[in-house]
């Protein structure tokens, strides 16, 4: 299975420029983590978390209030707080392949790129699981019927801890 059958091509983005509130308000309005950053051309330069966005409110400064932070972050663009060196895929990449990837580096999505960094869609830990479950060998288990040679499909409560 290729990462092209379980990607994500409708994408939230937001350009370099954009301030970071527009950020934090895109992650907070999609339930997101992550936002690819893109240029007008759609090339992706970048990607923004919420993570990124937490720990540029943190401050060792204890004479700076609260609402002094959320200041300083009100003026803040994307491309302050962005990462630039943004691991990718490409749509041919298997999911195994992005998988690993996903662990080895602790991430919860990449994005997917053409040869050209154009961004074309973004894959998820979830995407990932969803694949998973969507295998042929594992629908027996969702579906109760059991495929030639394959153990008894367990009751409705061993499913639950099968998976």
């Amino acid at each position: 299975m290729k990462v092209e059958d379980s990607m994500r091509t409708t994408l939230i983005t937001v350009l370099p420029e954009d301030l970071v509130r527009t950020a934090r308000q895109r992650l907070r309005d999609h339930r997101m983590r992550q936002l690819p950053v893109v240029t007008e051309g759609n090339t992706l330069v970048g990607i923004i978390t919420d993570r990124d966005i937490r720990q540029a409110g943190a401050s060792d400064e204890p004479h700076l209030a609260e609402h002094e932070l959320t200041y300083l972050l009100e003026k803040m663009t994307v491309q302050e707080l962005m990462t630039r060196q943004v691991v990718t895929v490409y749509r041919q990449t298997s999911v195994v392949e992005a998988g690993q990837i996903l662990l080895e580096k602790r991430f919860g999505c990449l994005p997917v790129v053409r040869a050209d960094k154009t961004l074309e869609g973004i894959i998820t830990v979830t995407d990932l699981l969803h694949a998973y479950v969507r295998q042929p060998e594992y629908l027996w288990i969702w579906e109760g019927s059991n495929p030639a040679g394959a153990p008894p499909a367990p009751a409705a409560a061993e499913r639950v801890r099968l998976v």
